[in-house]
């Protein structure tokens, strides 16, 4: 089994080819093609040397070891360039062609010059056929080629590193642990005097690194990631995520949008600090939903973005390889569509202005209406006013358990609207009972309970053309209904219960009350302890026994309001 080792070692490194071949088909990959197949060719060399019968043979094998181990250090060296995404100098690439030719021509005629070995022969190990070498003065040039090999790829790792920012922390890393397997193979065989050709292994280690990285080649491809996202680029801006949301490259517009993704290193995630915007709106969607398609806006230094997130599949599969930002500057746009809804809701509110002044103006012609009734009324003075007041403070209290009796605040506010309308209809009695100083007789009484109908009627007509139809309506049954009773007895049509309008029975409460603490032709004002009590003393018969309740609250506030007007 120890004979056949680097024929193992040897289709391994060819099945490594292959699938570098496959993974690399659209990618320009030749100098990692060119180091699997010099690997190849240097293990080959082991193997023929360790199935070797003559010195011929072996040394024909020596040969092959080293056309492909002169190759293998300079073609790691261009790998890293390569994947370090940086510019390999003339310098370095002519001077490692020139040692490589010194190096090929020493080891192509070590059967006849002594330079590079001074002798050869075959020894026998671990079973297989060994070349046991002496080396000569001229192996030093190997040796030199190699160190420098080693230095210029530690060199650009470091680099990569520290200064640029294009490259991933776990690529450097990997690249410095190849080239430490691969240096510390050939030196302990050195140092340790080991047959076996340790470095065939580093090299087959090598090789599963660089497949690792040149996969991640095609993650790091912005061009092509974008294209098989989309097709048409234009002049957007696109940033491409992996699947973990970290970033890998974005394109020349999207830096233009973004400056500060200049800095931003491969495989890293974007700072929240730096780029708030693109953090919550696109970072932290990949974390929480595994990247679901996303489009919104966003805006940025004046301009506003419109951004799709799309999901990129690894070839035909569906297989998520990573993500990208489609960005497009659609300032003018919404510019132009925040303009338009900003002239509609101007519009709005300039209508709303106009109707809330169409409003006042109807209110005070209401109002108007009403002290020209008071005028006339000599038992009523203020009483409009006055009890315009009560239902405010009542409305407060209502307001509170609203639900409960299923009043909305739109009609609460029409109830205080609409209460200097409740005693309209007392434009249409005479002035003779209007403005008589003492108790009506029936017949008078009889009269004077009309203005309830005519109150309605009268509200109806002012009110016609209103768009508000709920506030109408809450105008009319309040002026109609608020002489009702809970127990039927009341006028004009004799409802009961909740057959009664709310607001009726509302005003109901406001009006009785303001009758009795008020000073009349007839009476003098009640005191607020009898007034309370009679209120009380009436739920169930005359008012509403839950809206009286819920008035008996409201004592403190309309004590001190009718002290107020005292005071004034």
């Amino acid at each position: 089994m120890v004979l056949n080792v680097y024929a193992i070692l040897f289709f391994v490194s060819l099945i490594l080819l292959v699938v570098l071949a496959d993974i690399g088909q659209e990618l320009n990959i030749t100098q990692y093609v060119l180091l699997f197949v010099a690997i190849m060719v240097s293990i080959l060399g082991h193997y023929t040397i360790s199935i070797a019968d003559s010195l011929n043979m072996a040394i024909m094998g020596q040969r092959m070891v080293y056309l492909g181990s002169i190759f293998n250090p300079i073609l790691i060296v261009f790998c890293t360039y390569k994947l370090c995404r940086m510019k390999i100098p003339k310098v370095v690439w002519l001077g490692a062609l020139a040692f490589a030719a010194v190096v090929m021509y020493f080891t192509f005629s070590i059967e006849s010059n002594t330079a590079f070995y001074t002798s050869l022969e075959l020894g026998k190990a671990y079973g297989m056929t060994i070349l046991v070498k002496e080396r000569g003065p001229m192996h030093g040039i190997y040796i030199v080629l190699l160190f420098a090999c080693i230095i210029f790829t530690m060199g650009v790792s470091i680099y990569s590193v520290v200064k640029k920012k294009k490259v991933p922390y776990g690529t450097a890393v990997m690249l410095l642990i190849m080239l430490l397997i691969t240096s510390g193979c050939y030196f302990a065989k050195r140092a340790l005097g080991i047959d076996l050709e340790i470095v065939a292994f580093a090299y087959i280690i090598d090789e599963i690194i660089f497949l690792s990285l040149v996969r991640k080649i095609s993650k790091y491809d912005l061009a092509k990631s974008v294209a098989e996202a989309l097709s048409d680029t234009g002049k957007n801006g696109y940033i491409v995520f992996n699947k973990k949301g970290q970033y890998i490259g974005s394109n020349e517009t999207a830096k233009v949008f973004f400056p500060m993704l200049r800095e931003q290193r491969i495989d890293s995630y974007l700072s929240e600090e730096k780029t708030p915007v693109l953090y919550e709106k696109i970072v932290n969607r990949i974390k929480a939903t595994d990247g679901a398609d996303y489009e919104g806006m966003v805006e940025k230094d004046g301009r506003i973005l419109k951004c799709g997130l799309k999901t990129i599949y690894r070839n035909s599969s569906k297989i998520k390889d990573g993500f990208v930002v489609e960005m497009q500057d659609d300032t003018h746009q919404q510019t132009y569509l925040r303009l338009i809804n900003n002239y509609n809701s101007d519009l709005k509110r300039e209508v709303a202005q106009k109707t809330e002044r169409i409003g006042m103006i109807q209110q005070k012609v209401v109002l108007g209406m009403a002290d020209v009734i008071e005028n006339r009324d000599s038992n009523t003075g203020g009483h409009v006013k006055r009890t315009s007041a009560v239902i405010a403070i009542f409305v407060k209290e209502l307001e509170k358990c609203a639900k409960e009796y299923g009043f909305s605040q739109e009609f609460l506010e029409n109830v205080i609207k609409a209460a200097p309308m409740h005693d309209l209809g007392k434009i249409a009695v005479d002035d003779r009972i209007l403005r008589k100083p003492g108790r009506f007789t029936p017949e008078e009484y009889e009269e004077m309970k009309k203005h309830s109908e005519k109150g309605a009627e009268i509200v109806g007509q002012i009110l016609d053309g209103v768009e508000d139809e709920e506030f109408v309506e809450t105008a009319k049954n309040l002026a109609h209904y608020h002489h009702e009773k809970w127990n039927g007895e009341g006028y004009p049509c004799g409802l009961a219960g909740i057959n009664i309008p709310p607001e009726g029975r509302i005003m109901a409460l406001a009006d009785v009350f303001d009758a009795l603490v008020s000073k009349r032709c007839y009476k003098e004002k009640m005191d607020y302890d009898n007034a309370f009590r009679i209120i009380e003393e009436s739920l169930g018969t005359h008012f509403d026994p839950e809206l009286g309740k819920m008035f008996l609250r409201c004592r403190p506030k309309l004590e001190e309001y009718y002290n107020n007007i005292e005071c004034d």
